[in-house]
């Protein structure tokens, strides 16, 4: 039986970038037992507050010469014991003493051509031509402010893109990641190098598999409701009656007197499946309203997916915890059983799932740190929206948490 992969992972809060890094990547080498010169891959985030040119040296002057970098800005970060957000949270995953093969891949430039570079990504993937399905790790910048003001990159036309070079999909899971909840700039690392702008494959091929489990958090608190007027992501009408003024009549017409408030609280769900068949989580994809236009009453959406005759529902947020830690607790029993060690989990979490965006008082992320229960070491990260594939077809998800567990066969 191989003695299998090493894996730690370490956690700052230090408001000093270079000091940040070198604690996080410190406290990962010790958990997973490795020297510098035997990292292979490292994991890193951190918020947007941190300097980002700073946290990358110095996390790099902790490892060795030969290690590749896979990572970005998150706007929260957590581990095994620790979680935080819209701080100055940092998180580094060392692996090292494996012979898992992994690549990494990038395609700057996603700003306003999100299918253009979502079909070059899946291009370089589908040219490497794996002889076995490859397991792959996608993160693409969220924000664009190439024009100064805010906009989204949008998953839909960026996995239209990636869909093209494949007859179907690997096994795929990822992230929209953002550094923060204004959405500043962005910044991504992978390889050696520092970029913007851009997406990013981590591929995994050999001794390896991702295994995931989808947080629900959103139930239906509406009849349907069909969408009669968009502009691009902007929900203009429904029913043919302005999309705020139907919110507020459902919602109280008390938030109409402060409509920014409705901004990261209202989220829309679309029913993938039977419309009269009893409610099934596993059939909605959920989108989130991440601004307000009282001038034309519309609300701008996370995605660009929601078009006209669409119907929607209002969907109600409320995640039970219990069924957080039941659901992560199912996954990690069922790999267990199937002679599988778990090199590590990560948790890519939305932000509005957070407490302190939710009216929550409990973290969901504890109750995953409650069910592994140190078994194996956990990274997570506050992301703008999670990426996962339902129904054979990959799919950006709002308001999910993803837990993912990555792990190799003991032989």
């Amino acid at each position: 039986m191989v003695a299998g992969t090493s894996f730690g992972v370490g956690f700052s809060e230090s408001s000093d970038s270079r000091k940040a890094g070198i604690q996080a990547s410190k406290e990962a080498l010790a958990k997973a037992e490795l020297t510098h010169g035997e990292v292979q891959l490292c994991f890193l985030f951190c918020t947007s507050r941190h300097d980002p040119v700073d946290f990358f040296e110095g996390v790099k002057s902790c490892l060795g010469p030969n290690t590749q970098y896979f990572g970005g800005f998150a706007n929260g970060t957590c581990t095994n014991e620790e979680l935080g957000y819209d701080g100055y949270q940092t998180v580094v995953g060392l692996l090292g003493n494996s012979e898992i093969k992994f690549d990494l891949l990038i395609e700057e430039g996603i700003g306003f051509h999100e299918y253009e570079t979502g079909k070059a990504l899946g291009e370089k993937i589908a040219a490497k031509n794996y002889a076995k399905d490859p397991q792959i790790l996608l993160l693409f910048d969220a924000v664009n402010r190439l024009e100064g003001r805010f906009r989204m990159n949008y998953g839909t036309p960026f996995i239209q893109g990636m869909n093209e070079s494949f007859d179907q999909w690997p096994n795929i899971i990822g992230a929209r990641m953002l550094g923060d909840m204004k959405f500043k700039p962005t910044r991504q690392w992978c390889g050696k190098e520092m970029s913007q702008n851009a997406a990013m494959a981590l591929i995994f091929s050999g001794n390896i598999r991702i295994d995931t489990q989808i947080m629900h958090g959103c139930q239906p608190a509406s009849a349907y409701h069909k969408v009669t007027s968009t502009k691009g992501a902007s929900i203009l009408e429904l029913d043919h009656k302005p999309a705020l003024d139907v919110v507020g009549s459902i919602l109280g017409d008390d938030l109409l007197a402060n409509p920014q408030e409705l901004k990261f609280f209202v989220t829309m769900g679309k029913n993938m499946g039977d419309k009269w068949e009893s409610y099934n989580p596993g059939n909605y994809i959920n989108r989130m309203c991440v601004g307000v236009d009282p001038e034309s009453k519309g609300l701008f959406m996370a995605e660009i997916d929601i078009e006209e005759g669409t119907e929607v529902q209002l969907m109600r947020r409320s995640f039970e915890m219990e069924y957080v830690y039941k659901r992560t607790r199912k996954l990690i029993e069922k790999i267990k059983s199937e002679n599988r060690k778990i090199i590590f989990g990560m948790y890519i979490n939305c932000s509005g799932r957070a407490a302190a965006y939710s009216n929550h008082t409990d973290e969901d992320v504890r109750h995953v740190q409650e069910a592994i229960n140190g078994e194996f070491p956990l990274l997570g990260i506050y992301e703008a929206g999670e990426l996962a594939v339902i129904k054979n077809e990959l799919q950006v998800l709002d308001w999910t948490g993803l837990f993912c567990l990555f792990s190799e066969e003991m032989v």
